[in-house]
Formats: structure tokens, sequence, C-alpha cells
């Protein structure tokens, strides 16, 4: 009457790892593809030299998100309470954003040479087949420094 018991716990516990296993690859799979649309969000700024008064910059990273499929919205605003003061890029009505980028001032010892730091947020959702949207999480990052940014 031992064999049957302990098969069934054997197979509980072998069903339990594979359930884990897989949620861990799904979980680091996506984050991953969170951080490189970052990353592409941060080259396009970069490139651009900046996101403010440049609409085709912000054309391209729109275009960027739907191209890697990114629809993920977050709240942006925890960044400007720190450091990074201003009002963050493409935030509609309801305070959500699929991402948010925030222009800070360096400090120099020439004030006619500004030097400007932009720093993006994507947003991160752990969204598990059986438990649903469990909470959403920011990847964040900044560029290199900018000087005469636009």
């Amino acid at each position: 009457m031992r064999t049957p018991i302990g098969g069934a716990w054997l197979y509980g516990i072998v069903m339990v790892f594979i359930v884990l296993f897989s949620a861990y690859l799904a979980v680091s799979i996506n984050y991953s593809k969170v951080f490189r649309i970052k990353n592409g969000i941060i080259n396009i700024i970069e490139q651009n030299e900046g996101l403010e008064g440049v609409s085709a910059a912000q054309d391209m990273v729109e275009a960027f998100l739907n191209q890697n499929g990114h629809f993920v919205t977050g709240r942006c605003g925890q960044e400007s309470t720190n450091a990074y003061k201003g009002q963050p890029y493409l935030v509609n009505a309801t305070g959500k954003a699929r991402y948010c980028a925030y222009k800070r001032i360096t400090p120099t010892s020439k004030p006619e040479v500004p030097i400007y730091t932009y720093y993006a947020t994507v947003f991160f959702r752990v969204d598990l087949p059986i438990f649903g949207n469990m909470f959403t999480l920011p990847v964040s990052g900044e560029t290199k420094e900018i000087y005469f940014a636009q």
C-alpha cells in the first residue's frame, strides 16, 4: 500500500517543480524583452539628442514600441519627486503611459554649456495564466550625457 501513495507524492512534487520552472522561465524571458525595449528607447533618445521639441524622436519611440508589441502601461511620476524634475513625456489623461522619459540637467562649472541626462522607464507586467495580472514593475535606465539637448 505504500508504493501507490509514494508514487502519487512523487508525481505531485515533479509537477510542482515543472510549474515553478516554467513560470520562472516565462517571467525571465519577458523581463529580458522589457530590458531590450528600454535599451532601444534609450538608443533612440541618444541618437536624436533628446526628446523635447523633436516629434520625430517621440514618433520613433512609439513605432519601436508598436513594432515590439509592448503595450503595458504604468504610472509615471515616482522619479519626478527625486533628482529628476519635470513632467514625463507621453502621459495620457489617466496618468498612465507606455513609457516615461524625464530630462535632468547636470550641474557643471560652465552654465553656458548645459549637459542633460534622460531617464527612461518602461513597465513590465507579471501576468501568469492561472493567477492573472499580479503586479507591474518599472524597468529604468539612463542615457549618456547629452550636450545641447533639444
